[in-house]
């Protein structure tokens, strides 16, 4: 008796106070020691007998529509040899002060009726309880059903819960909740939230890691915040819905809930439960504290932040802004968003959502290319961010939000905020930049002119700077004429026939668009930019100029050098003159192709204008080269211009470059040319070649012919009539060795002029080669070989009133354009004096 009083004594002092209203004489050590006297919950058994305990593991609350439920496990150890019938005993939840709560057993637990021998054993049991009911309030009753007792019933004992029990976890400390015999261990890894005008967001990496035997299956667990109050509110956690794990297995996963901004500010707690489909109930099986919430800490300009994805750890970063200004109310933003998943299982990236907020809290969307591809372990994947702001905006004074797509089960949440910076890098012409593993120069701007437009030629050069091969990056751009946008379609176009960049190599490229052949360009810059698929390109560049390159000067006596990888050659120009014409002039030029390359090569395409003093320009013509080269193969190629009249032929200059074609770009009908690589040579003062009059050595398309013994007569087929005239002469054909062939269709054309007032003509055209459609007689190659000229005319005594002397014309005719090269007066009827 006297044990039992000195037990209760404490409780007994501080009542008899109450009752004389005053407070107790309490010394600060014994109020200590009171405290330190007292139990909590787990730490105290009932002996069922004398080797079998049962105890109470945890207990924690959750409001739902039938009340506040209270769920508690207990541990049941039976250390015998025998098993033990729990039919023999009852489990009773009373307050403190006496008050009863009906207690249920979970419908998983519901077959467990006995404990074998030698093992231990979870079952969890729930009540509805007061709503001013707290853990502290409680003690737990342990009967057994005894006939030979008083009320058929024998108390073993009494499990108190301690006066400052709290069944609430510690921010971010771990709490191991068994639930169905599976042990799964749990923490809170961070919280934060954000705020809208109405409502705020709350987003929880939380840990799951079984630290049992069996598999646990995730998505039989909900979760809910609840306020002291025990207002509650549904979390979502979309990616357990088909999630379990493995014994030794741990996952962070990100859940998400809404809160009203009054409940925001209030210390919360996260509920993880389980369904009781039969009992239609929540089991809380663990309560746990949220840290102070406050919003996301703004990720730093050039610095990470490391975020859960589907469990695993991804290190994100978001680079510097590049702006397009050459907008009057809006600029162009392109921003790469990095993401490098740092676990090491793949993950599929979530359908993610991304805006610029500006400090007035608007939002600008910014958008990417989205794929189905995961995030592999170790290995970056970079999204690039594009979007329009205003121009008034300063990305300074911004914030990059990323967040995931809310669905029908899940409100989606902030990944991070991240400041960011604008940075359009600038140099002069001839400056370079580093992309990555790249550096990228600018060799020249040009200005190409064709016959109603002109083009702009950006000459680009990639360096790859790695000790290893590298993919040729994806690059364009767009001129900026005196500060001005040019917005018209631009083509790319490689001038190296390469796929990858060996170490330390160079590719090169151009990037060209039209522009009307009126324009003046006082001010060039070219803007190197990354295209993004369907989205705005990125800037990455601005190359600045005062005027467009000087395009080089060489002399006929230098070749011309192609570099480009595949492409190699060296053009060197051997003939050029100015041809008079009946109508208008004609420029002729020949150039001689050596492939440098070391195996057999279709060289470039060459492309030309002549521009004279005047400004007059004159697109020139080239002979299309359809066959390939062997290694120091040379080809003869031949290139024509019509002159119009007031050409300055005095003065001009013969501009040559490599002729690039595409396909049209967008909005285009027709294909657009370019030149590239443009130099000039200086053609001042050449007088127009002379016509021969000797018919010897003639060089034409290869080869060298001369005439001899040219002798016109009238054809008579049978008596006086006469029905035409024949030409008959002498020729020697020989191909000039040092060529492997000519570049278009040459031919020899032969025309007879009489010379008087009538000025009777007759042509006939002959082939070098056989071509394919042509009926033109093929001349032989040989010495002195016979020609028979035949011109068909019945009236041909009626067109002729003077027989004393006629023109033989020859000229070179390819592509439809005659060009006279030789040309001499002979006598009808010669005498030994005119032979």
């Amino acid at each position: 008796m006297k044990k039992k009083w000195i037990k209760r004594s404490t409780t007994s002092i501080a009542v008899a106070a109450l009752m004389l209203g005053a407070a107790p004489v309490w010394t600060e050590q014994a109020v200590v020691n009171a405290a330190v006297s007292e139990k909590t919950l787990s730490s105290q058994v009932v002996n069922l007998s004398a080797k079998s305990t049962i105890s109470v593991r945890s207990a924690q609350f959750l409001m739902q529509d039938k009340g506040k439920v209270l769920a508690f496990t207990v541990n049941i150890t039976n250390n015998e040899n025998k098993t033990i019938d729990l039919g023999d005993y009852t489990l009773r939840v009373k307050t403190k002060d006496g008050k009863s709560f009906k207690v249920n057993v979970a419908s998983a637990n519901k077959d467990t009726t006995s404990i074998t021998a030698n093992t231990s054993q979870y079952i969890t049991y729930y009540a509805t309880v007061d709503n001013g009911t707290k853990l502290s309030d409680l003690q737990f009753e342990v009967v057994k059903w005894d006939f030979d007792a008083p009320n058929y019933e024998r108390k073993l004992g009494t499990i108190k819960a301690a006066s400052n029990e709290s069944n609430q976890v510690a921010p971010f400390a771990a709490k191991t909740m068994n639930v169905n015999n599976a042990s799964l261990r749990s923490a809170i890894k961070g919280a934060f939230i954000t705020k809208d005008q109405t409502s705020a967001y709350l987003t929880i990496n939380y840990l799951f890691e079984n630290t049992g035997l069996q598999t646990i299956d995730l998505s039989k667990y909900s979760f809910y915040i609840q306020t002291p109050s025990y207002s509650v509110y549904k979390v979502s956690a979309s990616e357990l819905s088909q999630l379990t794990l493995q014994p030794n297995e741990r996952k962070i996963s990100t859940m998400t809930v809404k809160l009203p901004l009054t409940v925001a500010g209030k210390k919360l707690s996260l509920v993880v439960a389980t369904t009781d489909d039969a009992n239609k109930v929540d089991l809380p099986a663990g309560e746990f504290l949220l840290p102070a919430l406050a919003a996301a800490p703004i990720t730093a300009v050039g610095q990470s932040r490391n975020v859960f994805l589907s469990g695993q750890s991804v290190k994100t970063t978001l680079g510097k802004a590049s702006l397009d200004d050459s907008g009057a109310t809006e600029k162009g933003i392109s921003i790469d968003y990095t993401l490098l998943n740092q676990g090491t299982d793949s993950i599929k990236l979530p359908d993610l959502e991304v805006y610029l907020k500006t400090k007035q809290n608007v939002n600008y969307p910014l958008t990417f290319t989205k794929d189905d591809t995961k995030l592999l372990p170790g290995i970056e994947k970079t999204l690039t961010l594009t979007g329009s702001i205003p121009t008034t905006v300063k990305v300074e004074d911004a914030e990059i939000v990323v967040r995931t797509v809310g669905t029908d089960k899940d409100l989606g949440y902030v990944i991070g905020s991240y400041k960011t910076t604008s940075t359009i890098q600038q140099g002069s012409l001839g400056s370079t930049f580093a992309m990555g593993d790249y550096r990228v120069s600018l060799n020249a701007i040009q200005r190409s002119p064709l016959e109603d437009v002109d083009m702009l030629v950006a000459d680009i050069s990639i360096t790859n700077t790695t000790s290893v091969s590298k993919k040729i990056p994806v690059l364009s751009g767009y001129f900026l004429v005196n500060g001005v946008k040019i917005e018209n379609a631009y083509n790319v176009v490689g001038l190296d026939d390469s796929i990858t960049i060996a170490p330390g190599q160079s590719y090169n490229m151009i990037v060209y668009t039209q522009i009307p052949y009126t324009a003046v360009v006082s001010n060039i810059a070219f803007v190197a930019t990354e295209p993004v698929t369907d989205k705005t390109s990125k800037v990455l560049y601005q190359f600045t100029s005062q005027n467009l390159s000087t395009i080089p000067v060489i002399s006929k006596d230098k070749a011309y050098e192609i570099n480009s990888t595949g492409k190699k050659a060296s053009i060197q120009l051997t003939r050029n003159a100015i041809f008079k014409g009946t109508a208008n002039n004609q420029f002729y030029a020949e150039f001689v192709i050596q492939n440098k390359e070391s195996r057999l090569a279709a060289v470039s395409n060459l492309g030309g204008y002549l521009l004279d003093l005047n400004g007059q320009v004159v697109p020139i013509t080239f002979a299309t080269m359809k066959n390939k080269v062997l290694p120091n193969g040379k080809v003869l190629l031949s290139a024509y211009a019509t002159l119009p009249n007031g050409f300055d032929e005095g003065h001009y200059d013969l501009y040559l470059g490599q002729a690039i074609s595409k396909a049209a770009g967008t909005g285009e009908t027709a294909a657009q040319n370019a030149i590239a690589k443009i130099v000039s040579y200086r053609l001042n003062g050449e007088k127009p070649a002379a016509i021969k009059t000797d018919f010897q050595h003639i060089k034409i398309a290869g080869f060298d012919i001369s005439f001899n013994n040219i002798r016109a007569s009238l054809r008579s087929s049978g008596g006086f009539a006469v029905d035409g005239m024949n030409l008959n002469l002498d020729y020697s054909l020989a191909r000039e060795t040092e060529y492997d062939y000519v570049a278009g269709d040459h031919k020899l054309v032969i025309e007879f002029v009489n010379n008087d007032n009538q000025k009777l003509t007759f042509k006939k055209s002959y082939s070098f080669t056989a071509t394919e459609g042509s009926q033109n007689e093929i001349l032989k190659e040989g010495k002195d070989l016979a020609l028979l000229t035949s011109f068909d005319e019945n009236s041909i005594q009626a067109k002729i009133t003077d027989y004393k002397k006629y023109t033989i014309n020859v000229y070179d005719e390819f592509q439809g354009n005659q060009l006279l090269i030789a040309s001499s007066n002979f006598d009808w009827f010669p005498t030994k004096s005119s032979q």
